[in-house]
Order: structure tokens, then C-alpha cells, then sequence
């Protein structure tokens, strides 16, 4: 009796090493199977000097940690979105807990047809964002003229040198690179107005002094200076489209226009 009271104990510490034993593999298993999930959405990426492109981690709902190795070709942001700075290589990392990701990440600097249909692009996301349905012309044209205003900064330096480097006289520095001298900003409105359907002309274009545009709304030209801040006609502009300045302290040039003969 004894002894078989023995081997039922003994059965059952066996069993229960057998069963302790299952339950490690099933956890072992499931453990490399998230670890298998975690991935990154490109492990090799190319962009073009100013542009953007957006790395995403999948397999884990763990804060993503974003580096870059060399901070001078390409950042990323907290939320994984990488924008070239210049011509170059660089490796984009995404720390998750205990475990790295990486991406390679190659600059180029675009061709002059690519930087134009780079600008063309970008203007038609912009108007399909900021440019409602119910604006009339010269209101479609006041919101195209704010976001320049707004989201492209003066490039200063407008030397030969400069202009080559940063393509300050182009449209792509305006709406890519955000930053541009009056030529590139004449450009860059003129390229977002004839996305929004609205006349638009590009005055001085080509010569070396100030330039600017004018558009066409009921019948007649008006003269719309986005590097100089100046929209010379609001009539007829709604008042929830128009921003107060009042407390705001602005240091800006003030350019003379010459007055159509």
C-alpha cells in the first residue's frame, strides 16, 4: 500500500515538471514572437535635401527613442519623421526598450527639374490644406499669402554663392527649405496661386532687384509683396481671415513699388 502510494507521488511531481516545463516553452515562445513583431517600416531610405520622410516601429506599444548619428545630414524627430539637411549618409536609430532598430539614410541634392516639381507638389499639398472652397479670388490669395508670410523665413545672404547653395532664389527654398530671398518667394506664390486657379504674375522676375507678384481679383491687378509683408488691397477680405498685429512688435523692410504707368 505504501509503496503504491509512493509511485502515485512520484507520478505526480513528475507531471508536475512536465507541465512546469510546458508553460516555460509556451512563455519562451510567445516572447520571441513579440520580439520577432518588432520591426521598422524601411531599413534603407533616400531623401532629398529639405524634404521629409516618416520612419514607423511596429510589434510594440513601448515609447520609440530617435536618434540620428550624424545630426548634420538628416534629424529625426520624437514621432520618427527624418528631413535631409544635406548631401550626405547617415544612420537613423529607433531605441524600444532593450532593443535597436536602424535605418540608413542617404541625402541627395535634387536636379533643378526635380526641385521644381518638388516645389509644384508641395504647393498643391498646401493649397489642398489651407484653401477652402467658399474663398473668393482675392481671399484664396490672402490665405496663400499668410502661409508664406508665416512658414518661410528671409535668406539674407544674397550672394551668388549663397543663392547656389540654399537655391534662395527659387520657389523649391521657399516652400521646401523655408527660407528664401524675394525671388524665391515670388516664386513660390506664384506657383501656389496657379494651383489655386488664381491670375498671378511675377514682377522684376529675372533681374537683380526687388521682386514680388500681382494677382488679378475683379478686374484688376493687386500688388502681393510675401517676402515684404505687404498685401496692398484687404477690401472685400473677411475679418475672420485677417490676423491683428496690434500687440505684436514686427521688424520688417519696407520695399518702395513702383507704380504701374
Amino acid at each position: 500500500m505504501k509503496e503504491k502510494q509512493l509511485q502515485q507521488k512520484k507520478r505526480r511531481i513528475l507531471w508536475g515538471w512536465i507541465l512546469a516545463v510546458l508553460l516555460l516553452s509556451i512563455s519562451m515562445g510567445t516572447v520571441n514572437v513579440q520580439a520577432a513583431k518588432l520591426k521598422l517600416n524601411k531599413t534603407k531610405v533616400t531623401v532629398y535635401k529639405g524634404c521629409t520622410e516618416t520612419l514607423k516601429v511596429t510589434g510594440s506599444k513601448k515609447k520609440v527613442k530617435w536618434s540620428s548619428s550624424k545630426k548634420a545630414v538628416a534629424s529625426v524627430s520624437s514621432s520618427g519623421k527624418i528631413k535631409g539637411k544635406k548631401k550626405g549618409t547617415t544612420v537613423i536609430y529607433a531605441k524600444v526598450g532593450k532593443q535597436t532598430l536602424k535605418c540608413k539614410v542617404t541625402v541627395k541634392e535634387p536636379s533643378n527639374a526635380q526641385r521644381l516639381n518638388l516645389a509644384k507638389k508641395e504647393a498643391r499639398k498646401i493649397v489642398k490644406k489651407y484653401v477652402i472652397s467658399n474663398l473668393n479670388t482675392k481671399e484664396r490669395a490672402f490665405v496663400l499669402f499668410q502661409y508664406l508670410t508665416e512658414h518661410c523665413c528671409w535668406q539674407l545672404n544674397q550672394s551668388t554663392e549663397a543663392y547656389k547653395k540654399n537655391y534662395g532664389n527659387e520657389a523649391y527654398a521657399a516652400l521646401i527649405l523655408k527660407k528664401a530671398a524675394c525671388s524665391g518667394y515670388a516664386r513660390a506664390y506664384k506657383l501656389l496661386c496657379e494651383a489655386a486657379g488664381i491670375p498671378v504674375r511675377h514682377v522684376n522676375a529675372g533681374s537683380w532687384t526687388h521682386q514680388w507678384n500681382e494677382i488679378k481679383a475683379n478686374g484688376k491687378w493687386i500688388k502681393v509683396d510675401a517676402y515684404g509683408g505687404t498685401f496692398a488691397d484687404t477690401t472685400g477680405i473677411r475679418k475672420s481671415l485677417l490676423k491683428e498685429n496690434k500687440n505684436k512688435e514686427q521688424l520688417v523692410f519696407k520695399f518702395v513699388m513702383e507704380e504701374e504707368e
